[in-house]
């Protein structure tokens, strides 16, 4: 074993394994750099201690940045949190610089910061898709409609948000970016005697510029008039049904189910919810539920 001290840099040179070790006297490869100097004087580093170190497989020749045992000829994947890696711009024709070659581009049309690829011919601007937004929800609280005047629907149970864009208590949904969104909403409510001719009508309300953005109604007739069998009474009616908008809105936008109704003279209707949210066969399970799709 030979120590050589250069300028204060100590090197470990083994020959019997042709390995180097820079700033450590256990190299863990046939080139081992110690940043920090921080490693153990034998046995394998810690991860932490091994985050501020290169190194080259002496099988392989993979390289390592923080990481003991590369798995690609370049690997950066260590305990650290500093693990980006730095691009910059290139005048290279994709041709040039070959099929693979990555760059860093804030010069060439499309106008704009962007990670381009070259297939060997062409640059092209690297794409990655967004995570779209999936909004399922149902009601298994009660709530009041209250006769003649548009409410929000709230207090939902999130079954799904994959974008964390819903406010499951105000009911408001915020678009994350420009784009198509569908929304399909279903409501029942519990029975009651409605007036004749009277109608349900379903809004999806910006609640930024307090404005309608898109509204569906469906109209109700008395379910039965007084006959002798029933003792002349009129009998109750659930009105329900559902409603389907796609909507076109800019990132920000915020977007809460309404209903209005006018099915009684005075008062309010409530929304028939389940008495039981963990019992899938209640049978006033599912009913009112909300689901939100960005395309």
């Amino acid at each position: 074993m030979i120590i050589v001290i250069v300028g204060g840099m100590h090197c470990f040179f083994s020959p019997a394994i042709a390995q180097t070790g820079i700033g450590t006297s256990n190299p863990q490869g046939i080139l081992h750099v110690d940043g920090a100097r921080d490693n153990v004087a034998t046995g394998i580093p810690t991860a932490s201690q091994a985050a501020n170190d290169v190194i080259i497989n002496r099988t392989t020749g993979f390289l390592g940045l923080g990481v003991l045992q590369p798995k690609v000829k370049l690997d950066m994947r260590s305990a650290g949190l500093e693990n980006a890696l730095g691009l910059n711009t290139t005048t290279m024709s994709a041709a040039a610089a070959g099929a693979g070659a990555v760059r860093y581009d804030v010069i060439n049309a499309p106008v704009g910061a962007k990670i381009e690829v070259s297939d060997g011919s062409v640059w092209s601007k690297a794409y990655i898709a967004p995570q779209k937004s999936v909004v399922v929800a149902r009601k298994i609280t009660s709530q009041s409609i209250t006769q003649g005047s548009a409410t929000n629907i709230g207090n939902w149970n999130v079954v799904r948000d994959m974008s964390n864009s819903f406010d499951a208590t105000l009911g408001v949904f915020t678009a994350p970016r420009d784009g198509t969104y569908t929304f399909l909403l279903t409501y029942n409510f519990n029975g009651v005697v409605i007036n004749d001719g009277s109608r349900v009508e379903s809004q999806f309300y910006n609640t930024t510029t307090s404005t309608v953005l898109a509204s569906v109604y469906k109209t109700f007739g008395q379910s039965m008039t007084g006959t002798p069998d029933d003792a002349n009474a009129t009998r109750s009616t659930q009105a329900g049904g559902s409603s389907t908008v796609t909507l076109t809105l800019s990132s920000g936008t915020k977007v809460v189910t309404r209903l209005w109704h006018n099915l009684i003279s005075s008062g309010a209707v409530t929304l028939r919810v389940t008495s039981s949210s963990t019992d899938p066969t209640n049978p006033d399970d599912g009913f009112n539920n909300l689901t939100i799709i960005e395309h």
